[in-house]
C-alpha cells in the first residue's frame, strides 16, 4: 500500500496528491514505522509543491507522522524539513503559518545529539520570525508561535528564559504585553547571546517591509529593543542609523495606525537608552578627531 501511494504523490492533479498524503499518514503507526523514511521523503518534496493545498496537507502530515517517527528517521531530514517549514512560516495563509511554526517546533525533539549543533543554527535562523509571530493577526499562529518558543527554549541557553516564559505578557494577546516581552527578551539576548544580535538584527529589518501591518509594527519594536540594550559599538554603528531612519520615514509615511504608533513609541525607546547616548557621543568624537586630523 506504502509503495502504490508513493508512486502517484507525483501525480498532475493536486487532489490526487493531497489524498496520497493523506492515506500515508493514516496507516496504523505499527505498520508504518519502517516506512516512516520512505513518508518523510515525500513530505519533504511536497512541502516545495506549486499548489498550496498540497503544501498544508503536508504540513498537517509532517505534525501527524512526527508524533511516532524514531529518530534514526528523522534526523537525516531533520535540517532540510526546518529549512522548508522556514519557507512556509512567511505564507498569507494563517493555518499554513500556525502549522509551519509548529512543526518546527516538534521538530525540536529530535535536534539532540550530533543533530544539537545544526539544529540549534536553525532555531538561531528562525527564532526572530517565532519572537515577530507571537504577536500575529491570527490567534492560531500566536498559540503555535507560544508553544514552539516554549520547545526550544532548553536548546538556546538563555539563563531566565524559562522564567519568562511563564509571565503573564508572554501569554497575554494585548499589544502592550507584547512589547514588554519583547524588551525583557530583548536584555537577554543581548547579555547571553552576544555575538548573535548581528545576524538577528539583519534578519529582523528585512521584516520591516513584511505584508502585515502588525508584524512590521513588531519588527520596529523589536529591533529598536536590541538596540536600547546592546553597547556593541559595531552593532550600533551599523545598525542604529538605518533603523532610527527607517522609523521616522514609517512614522510619516505609513497609512496604518499601528506602525505609526510603534514607530513613536520606539523612537522614544531608543532616545532614552543610554546606548543612543553613547553611540551619538561616539559619532560627535569621530567627526571631532577627523576635523583635526584635516586641520
Amino acid at each position: 500500500m506504502v509503495e502504490v501511494l508513493c508512486q502517484h504523490v507525483s501525480d498532475e492533479s493536486s487532489t490526487v496528491r493531497r489524498l496520497c498524503l493523506r492515506g500515508l499518514v493514516q496507516i496504523p503507526s505499527i505498520h508504518i514505522l519502517r516506512y516512516t523514511a520512505q513518508v518523510l521523503g515525500v513530505i519533504l518534496a511536497l512541502l516545495d509543491d506549486s499548489d498550496e493545498s498540497v503544501q498544508l496537507t503536508a504540513v498537517s502530515c509532517l505534525l501527524t507522522i512526527l508524533e511516532s517517527a524514531p529518530s534514526d528517521a528523522v534526523e537525516p531530514v531533520l535540517i532540510n524539513l526546518s529549512v522548508r517549514l522556514r519557507n512556509l512560516q512567511v505564507c498569507m495563509n494563517s493555518k499554513m503559518r500556525a502549522n509551519a511554526f509548529a512543526a518546527f517546533g516538534v521538530l525540536s525533539n529530535f535536534g539532540v545529539g550530533v543533530q544539537r549543533d545544526p539544529f540549534l543554527e536553525q532555531i538561531h535562523i528562525a527564532l526572530p520570525r517565532l519572537i515577530l509571530h507571537l504577536h500575529d493577526d491570527d490567534v492560531g499562529v500566536r498559540q503555535a508561535c507560544r508553544n514552539t518558543v516554549k520547545q526550544i527554549s532548553l536548546l538556546l541557553e538563555m539563563e531566565g528564559l524559562s522564567v519568562l516564559l511563564s509571565l503573564h505578557c508572554f501569554n497575554s494577546d494585548h499589544r502592550s504585553d507584547y512589547e514588554d516581552f519583547v524588551r525583557e527578551f530583548s536584555k537577554q539576548f543581548v547579555q547571553h547571546l552576544p555575538s548573535r544580535v548581528d545576524t538577528c538584527m539583519a534578519s529582523i529589518i528585512k521584516v520591516f517591509d513584511a505584508p502585515w501591518p502588525v508584524i512590521q509594527a513588531n519588527a520596529i519594536y523589536f529591533s529598536s529593543s536590541m538596540l536600547s540594550f546592546s553597547d556593541d559599538q559595531h552593532i550600533l554603528a551599523r545598525h542604529f542609523t538605518q533603523v532610527f531612519g527607517v522609523l521616522v520615514g514609517k512614522m510619516s509615511r505609513s497609512s496604518d495606525a499601528v506602525v505609526r504608533a510603534t514607530c513613536s513609541s520606539a523612537i522614544g525607546l531608543l532616545l532614552k537608552s543610554t546606548n543612543s547616548i553613547s553611540w551619538r557621543a561616539d559619532r560627535l568624537d569621530r567627526v571631532d578627531s577627523n576635523r583635526r586630523g584635516n586641520d
